[in-house]
This record gives structure tokens, C-alpha cells and sequence, in this order.
């Protein structure tokens, strides 16, 4: 490609190939979609194995990681998605309560919570298109674009995820193998 072609509007996509910035916003929009299928079904299978292979003792006892128990940090990743999509995004950070201070949770809370979660998720990525991944969003003095929020949530379930991981393993617990397309 020729340095005018870039000058028009031709943007490169993760191969190196060159596509219009309306394509290069649709392939994003499909990349975070697909992203999010694929941790809402991982995230199910970690839940069966922390309440059904883990023991209850070791469930919830403090581990010392990025939230005391791991059913806290499992917790944890559905209280992020309530936080930026049903706090921060439509501009009710201050109404925001945080899930695991109140209670502790059971399988089936913990399911019923995941699965509404997951279920206002699908609903709201089903209803963007390419142009809303620029939408701004104000968190205190920061501004935010929708797309940075849906990249950051991906990280951040990624993120403990590895957690999920590790402190299984240190109980003599296989946490689920998954891979992408799994």
C-alpha cells in the first residue's frame, strides 16, 4: 500500500490487511462481541468448578489474593460488569453498591447474579453498532469511550481469571481447561 492510500482512510487490521474506518469499526465491534461470548462461557464452567470441586471450607477461606475468598473473586468479576455497565455508564456511579459486602454467596446466588449479568450483557452488545464504541463516558475527572470500558472489561475478567486458575491448582482442584473457541 502507498503512504496516499493511508491519507483516504484506509486503516490496518491486525493482519496487516487495509480496510475503511467503517469496516475497521464493525471487525471491532464483532472482536468485542465475540470476546464477550466466549468469557460468559468460560466464566459458567469456573463457577461449576468453584461449587462443585472445591470444597466449601476452602471456598471461601482468604487466600490472600486480589479478593480474600475465590468465590469473593469470582464475585468480584460480575460486580465490574454491574459497575461500568449499569453504574458508569448510564451515569449512576453514585447509587453503586458493592455485591460481596452483602452477603455471602451460595452456588445459586452467585448463579442467579451471573446469569442476570450475563444476560443484560448480551442484550446491551446486541444493540450497538459500530458508531456507540465512541461514546463518551465521565468517571470523576476521567473520560472514557464505550470501547475503552468493553477492552477494559475484558481484561479485567482475563485478569482473575489467572486467579481462578491459580488457587484451584493450590487445593489439588483441576480448574477448567478452556481455550478460545472452545
Amino acid at each position: 500500500m502507498t503512504s496516499s492510500v493511508l491519507k483516504i482512510g484506509w486503516y490496518p487490521d491486525m493482519m496487516g490487511a487495509y480496510m475503511s474506518k467503517t469496516m475497521a469499526g464493525r471487525e471491532s465491534l464483532r472482536l468485542i462481541k465475540e470476546l464477550y461470548r466466549y468469557n460468559s462461557r468460560t466464566r459458567k464452567r469456573y463457577l461449576r468448578v468453584i461449587f462443585r470441586k472445591v470444597p466449601e471450607k476452602e471456598r471461601y477461606r482468604d487466600r490472600g489474593a486480589s479478593f480474600p475468598s475465590i468465590v469473593d473473586i469470582f464475585i468480584h468479576i460480575i460486580d465490574a460488569y454491574r459497575f461500568w455497565f449499569l453504574f458508569v455508564y448510564p451515569g449512576k456511579v453514585r447509587e453503586y453498591r458493592r455485591l460481596r459486602e452483602t452477603e455471602k454467596f451460595t452456588e445459586r446466588r452467585a448463579r442467579e447474579e451471573e446469569e442476570k449479568m450475563d444476560s443484560y450483557m448480551h442484550r446491551f452488545l446486541g444493540s450497538l453498532k459500530p458508531a456507540d464504541l465512541k461514546r463518551r463516558v465521565r468517571l470523576g475527572r476521567r473520560t472514557l469511550t464505550l470501547r475503552d470500558i468493553l477492552v477494559h472489561m475484558v481484561e479485567e475478567e482475563l485478569q482473575h481469571r489467572g486467579e481462578l486458575n491459580a488457587l484451584p491448582w493450590q487445593m489439588d482442584v483441576e480448574p477448567p481447561l478452556v481455550e478460545w473457541g472452545g
